[in-house]
């Protein structure tokens, strides 16, 4: 007998939505964290559009909506030499109240600082009767067992006291410094220095009205020698995070006054309690493999990048919900090896382009002018500084307005997805394109009852259908129920045609397009074998599955 059908090691926020991702399937999970579910230093802030989109099909869209967070707190960027020095360049972006929700999404981005999302997410967690989160738990050993099962031993931090978790599946959430990943000999490639940080967490009632500055997201600071770093709001009012951009040169932690650095660009009498501080290296680093047998890497196991841009999290979030379905699936019994063996074809790729958009905005940071006359008084110092600031801000923006890397996102080459053949549209990383495309996040639109067509997905398989006669899907739907697979219709009409461009359109549990077409595919086993992961010779059963022209 198992403890569970899979244990999660690491309760940050991608431990906890891996929970509760496979809890709302219903699936018995076993959370393990060394901590006690406080969050002293919280790092992830920013909710993207799509995982409130997760969020809402949770159940703790609310939740999170209702963190806190002042809705009335613009969230402007600002680049400048300091509090009481010069301001390079102020955008303005209005708080969260004014945003309105986006045309794509039925969601708007959220502001929810991790000391308050991670309790969001255990408690979520938590309500599933299937999970069970123990706190105070040193992971030691995972072993793979002969058949295949994973055994985790830890120790009680309370009580020293030796115990284990057996599973069918790991999920290694442990973060960037993953022990798990270590003991499976999974190395990482990419960029292992971008340069070291410092973060500080504080508190300071009124410091923008003490330092005579309207309210920001984030102050960028620029000295004649280049960033010095920068000041994140978290609460929207007394906490904030300051992270210092120590250089490529490794910190001598015992010499380093943080604190003289801190006053040199918020103000010599500022008063401010430091609540944490923790080193860091940025990096921009995805794992040569995100498996080894029944364990799977998901979030900053899997790669670490620049914070600039949030990506992080956001990515790992993505990945839990990946991941889990595909679980689900094959603990299930109708989803086949096939699906766990995609889970790295799929979200390696994203993995690859989101810390390259992270380092992207990383670098914009860094001017290309000579800065010796930043901080020159007079009209060619004014110049200057002008000129600064457009370019900084031109090549950050990005950072601020990222919907392509948020929901553009694409499975290309996906082993459970079946190719039309269509040409793909253009990856930027600010602009999103709404497709039906196969490997696609399925558009929203809103429906003629107030629902967001996204609200459809999330339990088995949906074929939405935008004609009116049920028969003509009649032999996939039959066909797919037969082989065990949940599959549903969706009649939706025509007022949809100008998102979903052909009739049927099969959206997979996640979200995703599976397969598109005009007409029944001509095999309709050969497309569930495909996109439930039972297809042998992947690239021979998408052929046979396909049945339509490219569409674009």
């Amino acid at each position: 007998m198992l403890d569970a059908a899979v244990v999660v090691i690491g309760a940050g926020p991608v431990g906890l939505a891996s929970a509760v991702e496979l809890g709302v399937r219903g699936q018995s999970v076993v959370v393990l964290d060394e901590g006690d579910g406080t969050v002293d230093h919280p790092r992830a802030g920013g909710i993207s559009m799509r995982t409130m989109e997760f969020h809402r099909r949770w159940g703790t869209v609310e939740d999170v909506r209702n963190c806190g967070f002042p809705d009335d707190y613009d969230l402007d960027i600002v680049f400048s030499t300091g509090f009481g020095g010069y301001q390079l360049i102020r955008e303005h972006y209005p708080p969260l109240g004014e945003m309105g929700t986006p045309p794509e999404s039925p969601e708007r981005r959220q502001r929810c600082p991790q000391m308050w999302m991670d309790p969001i997410l255990a408690r979520a967690a938590a309500s599933q009767e299937s999970v069970e989160i123990r706190y105070g738990a040193r992971v030691g050993d995972v072993e793979v067992a002969a058949d295949g099962t994973v055994l985790v031993r830890y120790a009680d931090a309370a009580t020293g006291q030796e115990r284990e978790v057996t599973a069918r599946y790991a999920l290694a959430c442990d973060g960037a410094a993953s022990a798990t990943r270590t003991r499976l000999g999974i190395e990482m490639s990419g960029i292992e220095l971008l340069n070291y940080s410092v973060g500080v967490f504080f508190r300071c009632p009124g410091l923008l009205e003490k330092v005579g500055e309207h309210q920001a997201a984030r102050f960028i600071f620029i000295s004649p020698d280049g960033p010095v770093g920068n000041l994140t709001v978290v609460d929207g009012m007394d906490l904030w995070r300051f992270t210092y951009m120590a250089g490529k040169e490794r910190l001598d932690l015992e010499a380093l006054d943080v604190e003289s650095v801190m006053r040199r660009v918020l103000g010599e009498e500022l008063e401010f309690d430091i609540l944490s501080i923790a080193p860091w290296r940025r990096s921009q680093l995805v794992a040569d493999s995100y498996r080894a047998g029944p364990v799977f890497l998901v979030g900053d196991s899997a790669h670490t990048m620049s914070p600039t841009g949030g990506f992080g999290a956001n990515t790992g979030i993505g990945e839990a919900v990946d991941i889990g379905w595909k679980l689900d699936a094959v603990l299930r019994g109708w989803g086949g090896q096939g699906l766990l063996e995609s889970y790295e074809v799929e979200r390696r790729p994203i993995a690859l382009r989101n810390t390259q958009a992270a380092t992207s905005n990383f670098r914009g940071w860094y001017s290309t002018k000579d800065l010796g006359g930043l901080l020159e008084p007079g009209e060619d110092g004014d110049v200057l500084r002008r000129e600064v600031g457009e370019e900084l801000m031109a090549a950050t923006r990005a950072e601020w307005e990222s919907k392509g890397v948020i929901l553009g996102y694409r499975y290309e080459d996906s082993p459970i997805c079946v190719s039309d053949g269509s040409p793909a549209p253009a990856d930027d990383y600010r602009v999103y394109e709404p497709t039906n495309r196969p490997g696609h996040r399925a558009p929203h639109a809103w429906l003629p009852d107030g629902r967001s067509v996204l609200d459809l997905y999330g339990e088995g398989f949906v074929l939405v259908d935008l004609g009116s006669e049920e028969a003509d899907s009649a032999e996939l739907l039959e066909t797919g129920r037969a082989m065990g697979v949940p599959v549903r219709r969706e009649a939706l009409g025509q007022e949809l045609a100008d998102l979903y461009r052909t009739r049927f359109t099969l959206v997979r549990p996640d979200g995703h397009v599976a397969w598109r077409g005009d007409e029944s595919p001509a095999d309709a086993a050969a497309v569930w074998r495909v996109v439930t992961g039972h297809a042998v010779g992947a690239s021979d059963a998408t052929s046979s599955a396909q049945s339509q022209p490219a569409v674009s």
